[in-house]
């Protein structure tokens, strides 16, 4: 079970992350190659990618699919495939793609997961800053930096008593998640052709702060 804030002050929020008992435990940056199926669109919450670690490591062909939910005023996504992201090939980034293409898949975008960092909190609550950036073609656009809030466990209803307590203790309104995944908001932020600071939807969190009108 997981949910994602856009942030307005990422410096401010890690403070945060690291008051309330936060734990470092990895640093990274990758590029997602989105793919799409040449015969249409994807099935909604699916998606197909290659991903690729920067500044070096194996590149790996991953399937998602995921759910959007709402339960009094939280809206989050939970994995409907057993174990979240399905490695299914691992290799060079060319191979990689011959191998979606060999199954009628192309490139659509990137979207780049820069500067992340990974948290853990007590509970099985990981906390992820990441800054993400999008690429078609001769388009970029900048989305800023964004949080995701996750707990484990296959108990819903427990997952989400600790994922609730854990966005309380960080200062995070659960009404102001974005209802929907990274690639979603990029191909939106994409097809307007730039952003502009604020104009992601929702309205960008902050520790105390609630969603602005």
């Amino acid at each position: 079970m997981e949910v994602r804030f856009r942030l307005r002050s990422p410096e401010e929020f890690q403070k945060q992350v690291e008051r309330v008992g936060g734990r470092l435990v990895s640093q990274y940056a990758f590029t997602d190659t989105l793919l799409r199926h040449r015969r249409g669109g994807n099935p909604s919450g699916v998606t197909l990618r290659v991903r690729q670690y920067i500044p070096r490591g194996p590149c790996a062909l991953l399937l998602n699919a995921t759910v959007a939910r709402r339960r009094r005023s939280l809206v989050f996504q939970i994995s409907s495939l057993p174990g979240g992201k399905v490695r299914l090939y691992e290799g060079s980034a060319r191979d990689c793609l011959r191998v979606a293409q060999a199954l009628g898949f192309e490139p659509s975008f990137h979207v780049e997961h820069a500067q992340g960092r990974v948290w853990k909190l007590s509970g099985e609550v990981e906390v992820v800053v990441e800054r993400i950036l999008g690429r078609r073609g001769q388009t970029a656009v900048e989305l800023g930096w964004w949080a995701e809030v996750a707990a484990a466990g296959s108990n819903l209803r427990e997952a989400e008593r600790r994922l609730r307590s854990a966005l309380q203790g960080l200062g995070l309104d659960p009404g102001a998640g974005y209802p929907g995944g990274l690639p979603q908001a990029v191909a939106q932020a994409l097809k307007r052709g730039r952003v502009r600071a604020g104009n992601v939807e929702p309205g960008a969190s902050k520790p105390g702060g609630r969603r602005r009108p």
